[in-house]
């Protein structure tokens, strides 16, 4: 793929009641349902992966679309494994393409299309954003990343933690709670009319920071030094 590139990834709390074989299942259901360019109706669906001696199992996602990519990683369940309430700990899938080839607008794909697969996924966390400006951001904010990674029991930009604003996100009612203090209803009410698209989905909300294709490094930081205090991410 080509270098400016972008990425959904998707987050779900791995259960160990809940096995790889049925998390695969609803997920293959769902995805089944959707329209293109996401849909499966039209592709040789991947069987549920088996872990064998890993500690996970992946899968992958051959579209006919050209530069469209879907890859997942589910956890081992076995009862014996210890998992922590990180997101290390997440089954994880994540959608690859580059915006200007799609056969569809890309605002069109954050708009509709992503928070469909997010849905279908029934995933706790999603962000999207163009590959490098997360590493980038991070990097020049490394010092106040460690002081956060020094706190007992935070899961930076996991599972009770937002430090980055991405292009994209999606936070369940669990993360609006546990890492802004507030729900949904108040994310939408403090966002609603400066954002591209804020939205309610499935309990939590769902939200398009910026839609444009050519957004760049200076423009994505722009957006976290205007939004972050809104939400009272500091």
């Amino acid at each position: 793929m080509r270098r400016h590139n972008f990425r959904f990834y998707m987050h779900y709390r791995a259960r160990h009641d809940v096995s790889i074989e049925a998390r695969h299942a609803a997920f293959t259901e769902k995805m089944m349902k959707l329209p293109e360019p996401l849909g499966w109706q039209e592709i040789d669906v991947p069987p549920a992966p088996d872990c064998g001696d890993e500690l996970g199992a992946s899968f992958e996602v051959s579209y006919p679309t050209a530069d469209l990519e879907l890859d997942g990683r589910y956890v081992y369940r076995g009862e014996s494994y210890h998992s922590d309430d990180e997101s290390t700990y997440d089954d994880k899938v994540w959608i690859t393409f580059v915006p200007k080839n799609l056969k569809i607008s890309y605002p069109a794909m954050l708009r509709e299309h992503l928070p469909r697969a997010m849905s279908a996924f029934e995933g706790y966390a999603g962000h999207g954003y163009f590959g490098g400006y997360v590493v980038k951001y991070e990097d020049l904010h490394a010092d106040e990343i460690q002081s956060l990674q020094n706190k007992p029991g935070i899961d930076v930009n996991g599972r009770n933690n937002i430090f980055t604003l991405n292009v994209v996100q999606y936070w369940d009612a669990e993360l609006c709670q546990r890492a802004l203090g507030f729900g949904r209803d108040e994310v939408i009410r403090r966002l609603n009319g400066k954002v591209s698209l804020v939205k309610p989905l499935m309990d939590g909300v769902y939200i398009v920071f910026n839609d444009n294709p050519d957004l760049t490094f200076e423009e994505f930081c722009a957006v976290n030094d205007r939004f972050k205090p809104i939400l009272g991410i500091v």
